[in-house]
């Protein structure tokens, strides 16, 4: 099976003959994220900003901290 790649990071979201959904289940299903991200993030958002911080601090230039290494310009 060949792999292809996609527009979007989601396979469902390029499909053209994707359903429309009502205005009340698009409400309903973004409070439910809402829920879900709010939950990951009270148990997990320790961990997920400890990993930035480390992140951050390997990518300091000594030289000049205020630059990102990461920065394209």
């Amino acid at each position: 099976m060949k792999k292809t790649k996609h527009r979007y990071p989601c396979p469902m979201c390029d499909r053209a003959e994707t359903r429309t959904l009502s205005d009340e289940s698009a409400v309903e299903i973004h409070e439910f994220l809402e829920v879900i991200a709010a939950n990951f993030l009270s148990r997990y958002g320790e961990r997920i900003y400890r990993h930035y911080t480390k992140q951050a601090k390997r990518h300091v230039n000594p030289d000049k901290p205020w630059l990102n290494s990461d920065e394209p310009f």
